[in-house]
Protein backbone atom coordinates (compact mmCIF):
# COMPACT_ATOMS: atom_id res chain seq x y z
CA UNK A 1 0.00 0.00 0.00
CA UNK A 2 0.98 3.63 -0.74
CA UNK A 3 2.81 5.30 2.10
CA UNK A 4 3.20 8.95 2.22
CA UNK A 5 6.20 10.96 2.75
CA UNK A 6 6.32 14.36 4.56
CA UNK A 7 5.17 17.14 2.99
CA UNK A 8 6.72 20.71 3.00
CA UNK A 9 4.12 21.58 5.31
CA UNK A 10 5.74 23.57 8.63
CA UNK A 11 5.73 21.50 11.82
CA UNK A 12 2.88 23.01 13.32
CA UNK A 13 0.15 21.68 10.38
CA UNK A 14 1.86 17.91 10.06
CA UNK A 15 -1.78 17.01 11.37
CA UNK A 16 -2.75 17.30 8.08
CA UNK A 17 -0.72 13.93 7.00
CA UNK A 18 -3.33 12.12 8.30
CA UNK A 19 -5.91 13.84 6.77
CA UNK A 20 -3.96 13.23 3.17
CA UNK A 21 -3.62 9.63 3.55
CA UNK A 22 -7.45 8.99 4.54
CA UNK A 23 -8.18 10.88 1.31
CA UNK A 24 -6.19 8.72 -0.55
CA UNK A 25 -7.78 5.44 1.33
CA UNK A 26 -11.56 6.55 0.92
CA UNK A 27 -10.57 7.52 -3.07
CA UNK A 28 -9.94 3.62 -3.19
CA UNK A 29 -12.74 2.69 -1.36
CA UNK A 30 -14.74 4.43 -3.93
CA UNK A 31 -13.36 2.92 -6.98
CA UNK A 32 -14.30 -0.77 -5.04
CA UNK A 33 -17.62 0.47 -3.74
CA UNK A 34 -18.98 2.95 -5.69
CA UNK A 35 -17.12 2.34 -9.26
CA UNK A 36 -16.97 4.46 -12.30
CA UNK A 37 -20.35 4.71 -14.36
CA UNK A 38 -18.91 3.49 -17.86
CA UNK A 39 -20.56 1.07 -20.30
CA UNK A 40 -17.26 1.37 -23.69
CA UNK A 41 -16.53 -2.04 -23.94
CA UNK A 42 -12.74 -1.21 -24.17
CA UNK A 43 -12.32 -0.04 -21.01
CA UNK A 44 -14.54 -2.74 -19.44
CA UNK A 45 -11.98 -5.16 -21.21
CA UNK A 46 -8.96 -3.45 -20.21
CA UNK A 47 -9.88 -3.01 -16.41
CA UNK A 48 -11.70 -6.73 -16.27
CA UNK A 49 -8.61 -8.67 -18.09
CA UNK A 50 -6.79 -7.54 -15.15
CA UNK A 51 -8.55 -9.97 -12.96
CA UNK A 52 -9.09 -7.19 -10.07
CA UNK A 53 -11.92 -5.06 -11.92
CA UNK A 54 -15.47 -6.29 -12.47
CA UNK A 55 -18.71 -4.53 -14.13
CA UNK A 56 -22.20 -4.52 -12.98
CA UNK A 57 -24.07 -4.62 -15.36
CA UNK A 58 -27.44 -4.09 -13.40
CA UNK A 59 -26.13 -0.21 -12.68
CA UNK A 60 -23.57 0.17 -15.75
CA UNK A 61 -20.86 0.68 -13.04
CA UNK A 62 -16.73 -0.44 -13.17
CA UNK A 63 -15.99 -1.88 -10.26
CA UNK A 64 -11.76 -1.36 -9.41
CA UNK A 65 -9.90 -3.29 -6.42
CA UNK A 66 -7.60 -1.21 -4.94
CA UNK A 67 -4.36 -3.15 -5.57
CA UNK A 68 -4.79 -2.87 -9.38
CA UNK A 69 -5.16 1.00 -8.45
CA UNK A 70 -1.74 0.78 -6.62
CA UNK A 71 0.41 -1.10 -9.19
CA UNK A 72 -0.81 1.41 -11.78
CA UNK A 73 0.65 3.76 -9.07
CA UNK A 74 3.85 1.88 -8.82
CA UNK A 75 4.14 2.55 -12.81
CA UNK A 76 3.13 5.95 -13.40
CA UNK A 77 6.27 7.92 -13.88
CA UNK A 78 7.03 10.48 -10.94
CA UNK A 79 6.87 13.41 -9.65
CA UNK A 80 11.08 14.21 -10.13
CA UNK A 81 11.16 12.57 -13.94
CA UNK A 82 8.67 15.09 -14.86
CA UNK A 83 10.17 18.01 -16.97
CA UNK A 84 8.34 21.03 -15.04
CA UNK A 85 9.92 21.41 -11.61
CA UNK A 86 8.35 22.11 -8.35
CA UNK A 87 6.80 24.97 -7.08
CA UNK A 88 5.73 26.04 -10.85
CA UNK A 89 2.80 29.14 -11.53
CA UNK A 90 1.56 28.66 -15.11
CA UNK A 91 -1.07 29.80 -17.87
CA UNK A 92 -3.62 26.90 -18.15
CA UNK A 93 -7.29 26.96 -18.86
CA UNK A 94 -9.39 27.39 -21.99
CA UNK A 95 -10.98 30.99 -21.67
CA UNK A 96 -13.68 31.27 -24.76
CA UNK A 97 -13.57 34.68 -24.76
CA UNK A 98 -10.97 37.18 -23.96
CA UNK A 99 -11.42 40.86 -21.48
CA UNK A 100 -11.29 43.98 -24.01
CA UNK A 101 -9.10 46.16 -21.90
CA UNK A 102 -10.66 49.43 -23.26
CA UNK A 103 -14.20 48.37 -22.93
CA UNK A 104 -14.34 45.86 -20.54
CA UNK A 105 -16.60 43.81 -22.82
CA UNK A 106 -15.87 40.07 -24.02
CA UNK A 107 -14.85 39.39 -27.42
CA UNK A 108 -13.92 36.51 -29.67
CA UNK A 109 -10.14 35.30 -29.47
CA UNK A 110 -7.67 35.18 -32.20
CA UNK A 111 -4.53 34.04 -33.07
CA UNK A 112 -2.88 37.47 -32.46
CA UNK A 113 -4.03 37.27 -28.95
CA UNK A 114 -2.76 33.55 -28.54
CA UNK A 115 0.85 34.84 -29.45
CA UNK A 116 0.51 37.68 -27.29
CA UNK A 117 0.30 35.11 -24.38
CA UNK A 118 3.13 33.24 -25.56
CA UNK A 119 5.15 35.91 -26.07
CA UNK A 120 4.89 37.23 -22.73
CA UNK A 121 5.24 33.63 -20.92
CA UNK A 122 8.58 33.18 -22.74
CA UNK A 123 9.69 35.81 -21.14
CA UNK A 124 8.61 36.06 -17.99
CA UNK A 125 10.83 34.02 -14.86
CA UNK A 126 7.57 33.84 -12.96
CA UNK A 127 5.66 31.58 -15.39
CA UNK A 128 6.79 27.95 -15.55
CA UNK A 129 4.52 26.36 -18.25
CA UNK A 130 1.83 27.67 -20.58
CA UNK A 131 -1.22 25.97 -22.10
CA UNK A 132 -3.59 27.74 -25.00
CA UNK A 133 -5.08 30.02 -22.07
CA UNK A 134 -8.02 31.24 -24.62
CA UNK A 135 -10.05 29.24 -26.97
CA UNK A 136 -9.71 29.02 -30.80
CA UNK A 137 -12.42 26.73 -31.91
CA UNK A 138 -11.51 24.47 -34.87
CA UNK A 139 -7.95 25.33 -35.08
CA UNK A 140 -6.04 22.56 -33.23
CA UNK A 141 -3.03 21.95 -35.57
CA UNK A 142 -2.34 26.59 -35.58
CA UNK A 143 -2.97 26.84 -31.84
CA UNK A 144 0.05 24.18 -31.35
CA UNK A 145 2.08 25.94 -34.12
CA UNK A 146 1.77 29.24 -32.16
CA UNK A 147 2.39 28.19 -28.85
CA UNK A 148 5.74 26.25 -29.60
CA UNK A 149 6.58 29.48 -32.66
CA UNK A 150 6.27 31.60 -29.62
CA UNK A 151 6.97 30.13 -26.49
CA UNK A 152 10.09 27.55 -25.25
CA UNK A 153 8.95 26.54 -21.64
CA UNK A 154 6.55 23.16 -21.06
CA UNK A 155 3.23 23.14 -22.71
CA UNK A 156 -0.16 21.82 -22.46
CA UNK A 157 -1.80 21.24 -25.36
CA UNK A 158 -5.44 19.93 -26.69
CA UNK A 159 -5.19 17.61 -29.25
CA UNK A 160 -8.01 15.22 -30.18
CA UNK A 161 -8.51 15.02 -33.69
CA UNK A 162 -5.76 13.15 -35.86
CA UNK A 163 -4.46 16.00 -37.47
CA UNK A 164 -3.63 17.66 -34.02
CA UNK A 165 -2.70 14.28 -32.28
CA UNK A 166 0.13 14.06 -35.08
CA UNK A 167 0.92 17.27 -34.11
CA UNK A 168 1.63 16.75 -30.80
CA UNK A 169 3.86 13.38 -31.20
CA UNK A 170 6.00 15.69 -33.98
CA UNK A 171 6.14 18.43 -31.02
CA UNK A 172 6.86 15.32 -28.63
CA UNK A 173 9.76 13.97 -30.76
CA UNK A 174 10.89 17.25 -31.98
CA UNK A 175 11.56 19.39 -29.05
CA UNK A 176 9.79 17.60 -25.56
CA UNK A 177 8.20 19.35 -22.84
CA UNK A 178 4.62 18.72 -24.18
CA UNK A 179 1.62 17.26 -22.53
CA UNK A 180 -1.83 16.88 -23.54
CA UNK A 181 -4.86 18.04 -21.93
CA UNK A 182 -7.76 15.66 -21.82
CA UNK A 183 -10.82 15.32 -19.83
CA UNK A 184 -12.12 12.11 -19.45
CA UNK A 185 -14.72 12.29 -16.65
CA UNK A 186 -17.96 14.23 -16.19
CA UNK A 187 -18.55 14.71 -12.49
CA UNK A 188 -19.52 12.54 -10.70
CA UNK A 189 -18.07 9.30 -12.13
CA UNK A 190 -18.87 9.26 -14.82
CA UNK A 191 -17.04 8.78 -18.33
CA UNK A 192 -17.22 10.74 -21.13
CA UNK A 193 -17.44 8.18 -23.69
CA UNK A 194 -16.27 10.66 -27.19
CA UNK A 195 -13.11 11.21 -25.56
CA UNK A 196 -11.98 8.12 -24.64
CA UNK A 197 -10.97 6.93 -28.25
CA UNK A 198 -8.38 10.06 -28.29
CA UNK A 199 -7.23 9.82 -25.16
CA UNK A 200 -6.34 5.94 -25.73
CA UNK A 201 -4.58 7.10 -28.77
CA UNK A 202 -2.58 9.11 -27.79
CA UNK A 203 -1.67 7.09 -25.09
CA UNK A 204 -0.80 4.43 -27.29
CA UNK A 205 1.58 6.82 -28.95
CA UNK A 206 3.57 7.55 -25.65
CA UNK A 207 3.06 10.91 -25.27
CA UNK A 208 2.83 12.04 -21.65
CA UNK A 209 -0.88 13.43 -20.84
CA UNK A 210 -2.82 14.88 -17.89
CA UNK A 211 -6.10 13.63 -16.88
CA UNK A 212 -8.55 16.72 -15.31
CA UNK A 213 -11.42 16.55 -13.30
CA UNK A 214 -13.38 19.47 -11.53
CA UNK A 215 -15.94 18.17 -9.21
CA UNK A 216 -17.82 21.23 -7.41
CA UNK A 217 -18.64 20.99 -4.03
CA UNK A 218 -22.38 20.84 -3.18
CA UNK A 219 -23.39 20.48 -7.16
CA UNK A 220 -21.38 17.46 -8.10
CA UNK A 221 -19.28 16.49 -5.30
CA UNK A 222 -19.70 16.37 -1.23
CA UNK A 223 -19.91 19.63 0.44
CA UNK A 224 -16.63 19.17 2.92
CA UNK A 225 -13.24 19.72 2.23
CA UNK A 226 -12.14 16.20 2.47
CA UNK A 227 -15.40 14.57 0.35
CA UNK A 228 -14.87 16.90 -2.06
CA UNK A 229 -11.36 15.99 -2.63
CA UNK A 230 -11.87 12.23 -2.25
CA UNK A 231 -14.29 11.85 -5.47
CA UNK A 232 -11.84 14.36 -7.14
CA UNK A 233 -8.82 11.74 -6.14
CA UNK A 234 -10.85 9.12 -6.71
CA UNK A 235 -11.82 10.14 -10.83
CA UNK A 236 -7.86 11.19 -11.32
CA UNK A 237 -6.89 7.82 -10.21
CA UNK A 238 -9.28 5.89 -12.74
CA UNK A 239 -7.53 8.12 -15.59
CA UNK A 240 -4.39 7.26 -14.21
CA UNK A 241 -4.55 3.39 -13.92
CA UNK A 242 -6.92 3.71 -17.63
CA UNK A 243 -3.58 5.02 -18.96
CA UNK A 244 -1.65 2.61 -17.11
CA UNK A 245 -3.65 -0.61 -18.25
CA UNK A 246 -3.25 1.10 -22.54
CA UNK A 247 0.86 2.00 -22.07
CA UNK A 248 2.32 1.18 -19.13
CA UNK A 249 4.94 3.60 -17.73
CA UNK A 250 3.13 6.25 -19.81
CA UNK A 251 3.36 9.98 -18.23
CA UNK A 252 0.55 10.80 -16.41
CA UNK A 253 -0.33 14.30 -14.48
CA UNK A 254 -2.81 14.24 -11.70
CA UNK A 255 -4.89 17.10 -13.08
CA UNK A 256 -8.09 16.59 -10.11
CA UNK A 257 -8.98 19.99 -9.62
CA UNK A 258 -11.31 20.22 -6.51
CA UNK A 259 -14.09 23.69 -7.13
CA UNK A 260 -16.58 24.71 -4.60
CA UNK A 261 -20.12 26.34 -5.71
CA UNK A 262 -20.57 29.16 -3.90
CA UNK A 263 -24.02 29.20 -2.00
CA UNK A 264 -23.79 33.07 -2.12
CA UNK A 265 -23.40 33.11 -5.90
CA UNK A 266 -26.41 30.98 -6.51
CA UNK A 267 -24.12 27.72 -6.69
CA UNK A 268 -22.16 29.29 -9.51
CA UNK A 269 -17.99 28.11 -8.81
CA UNK A 270 -16.04 30.60 -6.78
CA UNK A 271 -12.42 30.25 -7.84
CA UNK A 272 -11.65 33.25 -5.62
CA UNK A 273 -12.46 31.87 -2.23
CA UNK A 274 -9.61 31.51 0.02
CA UNK A 275 -10.79 27.45 0.19
CA UNK A 276 -10.54 26.62 -3.33
CA UNK A 277 -6.74 27.54 -3.05
CA UNK A 278 -6.71 25.86 0.01
CA UNK A 279 -8.59 22.52 -1.27
CA UNK A 280 -6.20 22.40 -4.52
CA UNK A 281 -2.82 22.71 -2.05
CA UNK A 282 -4.35 19.55 -0.20
CA UNK A 283 -5.17 18.07 -3.63
CA UNK A 284 -1.69 18.44 -4.65
CA UNK A 285 -0.04 17.37 -0.92
CA UNK A 286 -1.91 14.10 -1.79
CA UNK A 287 -0.25 13.56 -4.76
CA UNK A 288 3.05 14.60 -3.36
CA UNK A 289 2.93 12.19 -1.08
CA UNK A 290 2.38 9.46 -3.47
CA UNK A 291 5.13 11.16 -5.56
CA UNK A 292 2.70 12.26 -8.96
CA UNK A 293 3.45 14.75 -11.07
CA UNK A 294 0.34 17.15 -10.36
CA UNK A 295 -1.22 20.05 -11.86
CA UNK A 296 -4.01 21.93 -9.81
CA UNK A 297 -5.75 25.12 -9.76
CA UNK A 298 -4.86 28.58 -7.67
CA UNK A 299 -4.12 32.19 -7.14
CA UNK A 300 -7.33 33.07 -9.64
CA UNK A 301 -10.61 34.99 -8.63
CA UNK A 302 -14.24 35.35 -9.32
CA UNK A 303 -14.21 39.08 -10.68
CA UNK A 304 -15.00 40.07 -13.99
CA UNK A 305 -12.88 43.07 -14.06
CA UNK A 306 -9.29 43.23 -13.55
CA UNK A 307 -8.72 45.45 -10.30
CA UNK A 308 -8.11 45.63 -6.80
CA UNK A 309 -10.15 42.33 -5.54
CA UNK A 310 -8.71 40.44 -8.17
CA UNK A 311 -5.31 41.24 -7.05
CA UNK A 312 -6.36 40.60 -3.85
CA UNK A 313 -7.27 37.15 -4.50
CA UNK A 314 -4.13 36.40 -6.33
CA UNK A 315 -1.98 37.53 -3.29
CA UNK A 316 -3.49 35.06 -0.99
CA UNK A 317 -3.09 31.97 -3.60
CA UNK A 318 0.60 32.87 -4.50
CA UNK A 319 1.46 33.57 -1.02
CA UNK A 320 -0.35 30.17 0.48
CA UNK A 321 1.38 28.25 -2.29
CA UNK A 322 4.41 29.77 -1.39
CA UNK A 323 4.28 28.94 2.00
CA UNK A 324 3.58 25.41 2.08
CA UNK A 325 5.07 24.23 -1.83
CA UNK A 326 3.19 22.70 -4.34
CA UNK A 327 4.48 21.44 -7.78
CA UNK A 328 2.12 22.97 -10.57
CA UNK A 329 -0.99 25.34 -10.68
CA UNK A 330 -2.23 26.57 -13.45
CA UNK A 331 -5.29 29.61 -13.98
CA UNK A 332 -2.64 31.47 -11.71
CA UNK A 333 -2.75 34.83 -14.06
CA UNK A 334 -4.96 35.87 -16.81
CA UNK A 335 -8.02 34.61 -16.08
CA UNK A 336 -11.38 36.07 -14.71
CA UNK A 337 -14.31 34.57 -13.16
CA UNK A 338 -15.45 31.21 -13.77
CA UNK A 339 -12.36 31.23 -16.44
CA UNK A 340 -15.21 32.78 -18.61
CA UNK A 341 -12.86 35.41 -19.81
CA UNK A 342 -8.99 35.85 -20.25
CA UNK A 343 -7.07 39.59 -19.50
CA UNK A 344 -3.88 40.04 -20.96
CA UNK A 345 -3.44 43.21 -18.88
CA UNK A 346 -3.97 40.71 -15.98
CA UNK A 347 -1.50 38.52 -16.96
CA UNK A 348 0.77 40.81 -16.90
CA UNK A 349 -0.49 42.53 -13.71
CA UNK A 350 -0.19 39.28 -11.89
CA UNK A 351 3.41 38.00 -13.25
CA UNK A 352 4.70 40.74 -11.32
CA UNK A 353 2.25 40.43 -8.32
CA UNK A 354 3.86 36.61 -8.20
CA UNK A 355 7.22 37.62 -8.03
CA UNK A 356 6.51 40.41 -5.09
CA UNK A 357 4.54 38.23 -2.94
CA UNK A 358 5.95 36.24 -0.12
CA UNK A 359 5.28 33.07 1.81
CA UNK A 360 4.34 35.90 5.02
CA UNK A 361 1.65 36.73 3.35
CA UNK A 362 -0.31 33.74 3.58
CA UNK A 363 -3.53 34.13 5.45
CA UNK A 364 -4.61 32.36 8.70
CA UNK A 365 -6.71 29.29 7.28
CA UNK A 366 -8.10 26.46 9.99
CA UNK A 367 -8.13 23.65 8.01
CA UNK A 368 -10.87 21.62 8.24
CA UNK A 369 -10.76 17.95 9.90
CA UNK A 370 -11.60 14.71 8.11
CA UNK A 371 -14.95 14.03 7.09
CA UNK A 372 -16.33 11.05 7.93
CA UNK A 373 -19.74 11.37 6.34
CA UNK A 374 -18.15 12.45 2.85
CA UNK A 375 -17.23 8.58 1.85
CA UNK A 376 -20.89 8.06 3.04
CA UNK A 377 -22.52 10.85 0.76
CA UNK A 378 -20.55 9.39 -2.00
CA UNK A 379 -21.81 5.73 -1.34
CA UNK A 380 -25.44 7.19 -1.06
CA UNK A 381 -25.20 9.21 -4.57
CA UNK A 382 -22.37 8.13 -6.94
CA UNK A 383 -22.38 8.79 -9.99
CA UNK A 384 -26.75 9.17 -9.93
CA UNK A 385 -27.49 12.45 -8.62
CA UNK A 386 -26.90 16.05 -7.76
CA UNK A 387 -25.22 16.75 -4.19
CA UNK A 388 -26.84 20.50 -3.88
CA UNK A 389 -30.11 18.45 -1.64
CA UNK A 390 -28.99 16.14 -0.11
CA UNK A 391 -28.91 16.55 3.81
CA UNK A 392 -25.00 16.10 3.94
CA UNK A 393 -24.70 19.53 1.77
CA UNK A 394 -28.10 21.46 4.02
CA UNK A 395 -25.54 20.33 7.37
CA UNK A 396 -22.73 21.58 5.98
CA UNK A 397 -23.72 25.04 4.48
CA UNK A 398 -22.59 27.63 6.86
CA UNK A 399 -19.73 25.33 8.44
CA UNK A 400 -17.41 24.31 4.80
CA UNK A 401 -15.77 26.83 2.79
CA UNK A 402 -16.30 30.18 4.38
CA UNK A 403 -13.58 32.21 3.24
Amino acid sequence: MSSFASTSAPAQKLEELDLLTRIHQDALTVLEEVGIKCNLPEVRQLFEETGLAAYDETTGHLHILSPLIEQALTLTPKRDKFFVPENSFGVGGTAPFVHDEQTGELIEPTLEHLVKIASIVNQADEVGFMARGVLLKKQEVKVIETIVEHCQKPIYVAAVTEAGIAKAKEVHDSRGKLTIQFSIINSPLTVIDSMIPPFLKVIRLGLPVYVSTMPMAGLTAPYSMSGLLTLTHAEALFGITLAQLANPGVTVVHAGLPSIASIRKNYAVDLGLLSHNVANLLMDKVCEGLGLPSIQTACTTSEDHPGEQAEADAVKGFALMKKYGFHQMRHAFGFLRELISFSIAKLERHIDLCRETTADQAPAYEFEAYDPEGLEVIRRIGSWGNYMRDDHTLKNTGRSFLH
